[in-house]
């Protein structure tokens, strides 16, 4: 499983959190492809939603979609309001002083990205199949002793939501990357996928309309060309990769929070119905 998250510059109305769960023995088609499309079209460039703006990226990012398609796996994007509040009340004294390890900033979106991430490894693994989970944020890991402590905190969510057994658990980043950047393309995907639905969805409510059940609504022209491009691609649903948007929000005045499917679909160039 590789995760990224985006929306935490300011302007952003949204965090989203992404979640792509592969297989890699069950993606040798992918691998091959990917060798090729890092031959022919993005050498050593790194692939990243905000260094899209540069030409040769931009030429490549369809190609590169394409490729994302080929995968067998599951992209699971969660989208949370800004504004939102802690997601859990209560973490215990043994995750409060863990936490100290990291800025007081990222509090919230560790315990979102290893709970979510944890829940989602626990109900998509097998028994006894190894499990490492990739993350490219240099503020979730940006040493030694936080990626070892983040390995705990992720393996104490599993173990609280798994029915099964799994194998040898073990998180890393994308340094981890064999030379052939397979891993940072992974990861890449998780970026770009939640960088245009951040935007997206952000665009959509700063117009004064959003994601409502029965309620069609359409993407600003605001909403840049990477965007729409990815949002297209995300809309797909003929591919191997599956895609699900998991929207979080808390009613006003309600003591819990509710979940529901986002769809989004592509009717012409510029209409989306989210």
């Amino acid at each position: 499983m590789v995760s990224d998250f985006s929306g935490t510059h300011a302007g952003s109305a949204f965090t989203s959190y992404a979640f792509l769960s592969v297989d890699i023995d069950q993606n040798p088609l992918w691998l091959t492809l990917q060798r090729e499309f890092r031959r022919s079209s993005l050498r050593r460039r790194r692939m990243a939603y905000k260094n899209l703006n540069d030409r040769m990226r931009q030429q490549a990012l369809p190609e590169f979609l394409q490729l994302a398609d080929q995968l067998v796996g599951a992209l699971t994007i969660v989208v949370i309001p800004c504004g939102f509040g802690p997601m859990l009340e209560d973490i215990g004294n043994e995750a409060e002083e863990a936490l100290q390890l990291w800025k007081p900033t990222v509090h919230e979106h560790l315990l979102r990205v290893t709970h979510l991430g944890g829940m989602l490894a626990a109900a998509m693994s097998r028994p006894g199949q190894d499990v490492m989970i990739i993350t490219d944020q240099d503020e979730v890991a940006s040493n030694a002793t936080q990626l070892t402590q983040l390995t705990e905190l992720f393996s104490r969510v599993l173990g609280n939501s798994l029915a099964h057994n799994l194998g040898h658990i073990r998180v890393g980043t994308t340094q981890s990357d064999d030379g052939t950047l397979a891993l940072e393309d992974l990861a890449a995907i998780a970026d770009v996928a939640a960088g245009a639905l951040c935007e997206i969805l952000s665009a959509m409510k700063l117009h004064g309309f959003g994601p409502g059940k029965g309620i069609i609504s359409l993407l600003p022209q605001v909403a840049s060309p990477k965007a729409r491009l990815i949002g297209h691609w995300l809309a797909c649903n003929r591919a191997s990769l599956q895609r699900a948007i998991i929207l979080i929000e808390k009613p006003e005045g309600a003591g819990t929070y509710k979940a529901g499917l986002l769809k989004l679909q592509s009717i012409t160039g510029n209409v989306w119905m989210p």
